[in-house]
C-alpha cells in the first residue's frame, strides 16, 4: 500500500482540482482537439542522485530468506528499514515518520510465466535486499468538477505533486512503511553499482528476481544501461477538464504513456528473458531510470501476500 492510499485525500484532490480548474483547462473538448501538443514538455522527474539523504535510522534493517525446495517457496522476512540513507520525514510533501515494520511474505521459488500479464496496481511490486518495498502504482486520481475519475491515475515520478519523496525516489505511508517509487539511489550506491556486471537486487512478488539498470546486450557478451519500452503518448487527452483531464499528454498520468514495441530490449513489464549471473537464460525484470522505473506489471503469478488489504 502507498502513502497516497492513505494520505488525506482532500489534500491530492484539491489540488488537481485547482490545476484542472484553470481557464485554460475548462475548455470545450472541441477547443481541446485543437491544442497544440507538438512540443509538449514532459513532467516525468526522478531523482538519480543520494544529495539530501544524510539520515541513518537508528533501526537495525531486516532481511532474511527461508528457501523450502520441496514447497518451491521462497519466504521474505523484513522491517521496512532500509541499511542506507534516507531522506528526512516527515517533509512538505509527506507527513509521515518511518517505523520498524513487521512483514513476511512468500513467493515462487521457481517461478514460470503466466499466460497473462498481471497488471501491478494494488499490488507491492517486490521486495530489495535493503528490507524496503516497490510500490509502482499511487491512489491519487483525476478530480474534477464531475467527481472522481479512477480511470486516469496520477503518477508518482512527476513534477505535477509532491509527494514528499527522497533522494530514493521514496517516501513513507501512515502507517510508518518506507517504500520505494523508483530508482532506490542510496542502495545502488552503497552496493557499487556501476555498470561494469548485472546486480540483483530484490525479488518480485511473483518469485522473478529484480535488477537494477544493468544487463547483457541480446549477444550476452556485453553489459548495457537498459531502458524502459514507454513514451508519451502524442497529441492530447480529449477530455472535458470537468469529468476527465485534458490537456496534453505530459507524463502526469499513467495512462499518459504507452508502450511501443522494438524500442527497448524490455517487455511491457520492463522485464526480458536473457544471461543473468546465475543463468545463460532466464526471466527477469529491471528497474529503469526512465519511466516507469518500477515495473508496473507481472509476467508471472504474483503472491497474494503483496496485494494491498
Amino acid at each position: 500500500m502507498s502513502i497516497e492510499k492513505l494520505l488525506p485525500v482532500f489534500m491530492i484532490f484539491g489540488f488537481v482540482f485547482i490545476a484542472c480548474s484553470s481557464d485554460d483547462d475548462n475548455t470545450s473538448t472541441d477547443d481541446q482537439n485543437t491544442t497544440d501538443c507538438t512540443n509538449v514538455s514532459s513532467t516525468f522527474a526522478i531523482n538519480l542522485t543520494t544529495d539530501g539523504c544524510d539520515i541513518d535510522l537508528a533501526i537495525n534493517s531486516v532481511y532474511l530468506e527461508v528457501i523450502d525446495a520441496g514447497a518451491d517457496t521462497r519466504t521474505i522476512t523484513f522491517n521496512g528499514i532500509p541499511e542506507h540513507l534516507v531522506g528526512e520525514f516527515p517533509n512538505s510533501g509527506n507527513p509521515n515518520t518511518i517505523s520498524e515494520q513487521n512483514n513476511t511474505y512468500t513467493v515462487d521459488l521457481t517461478p514460470q510465466q503466466a499466460a497473462n500479464t498481471t497488471s501491478g496496481q494494488g499490488y507491492e511490486f517486490g521486495i530489495l535486499f535493503s528490507g524496503v518495498s516497490v510500490d509502482p502504482y499511487t491512489a491519487e486520481f483525476f478530480v474534477g468538477s464531475g467527481g472522481t475519475n479512477m480511470e486516469w491515475n496520477i503518477t508518482t515520478l512527476t513534477t505535477t505533486v509532491d509527494l514528499g519523496l527522497d533522494c530514493n525516489n521514496a517516501h513513507v505511508q501512515p502507517t510508518g512503511k518506507y517504500h520505494y517509487h523508483g530508482t532506490p539511489n542510496a542502495l545502488t550506491s552503497d552496493m557499487n553499482i556501476d555498470g561494469s556486471e548485472m546486480v540483483k537486487v530484490g525479488y518480485a512478488a511473483d518469485g522473478f528476481p529484480i535488477y537494477y539498470k544493468y544487463g547483457y546486450d541480446e549477444a550476452g557478451t556485453s553489459i548495457v544501461a537498459l531502458t524502459s519500452g514507454y513514451e508519451l503518448k502524442e497529441g492530447a487527452r480529449g477530455g472535458d477538464g470537468a469529468t476527465a483531464p485534458d490537456g496534453c499528454y505530459d507524463g502526469t498520468y499513467f495512462q499518459d504513456y504507452e508502450y511501443v514495441s522494438g524500442i527497448s530490449m524490455l517487455d511491457e513489464c520492463n522485464g526480458r528473458f536473457g544471461k543473468t549471473p546465475e543463468s545463460s537464460d532466464e526471466y527477469y525484470y529491471v528497474i529503469t531510470d526512465n519511466f516507469p522505473s518500477s515495473p508496473l506489471c507481472f509476467s508471472g503469478t504474483p503472491s497474494n501476500d503483496f496485494r494491498f488489504q
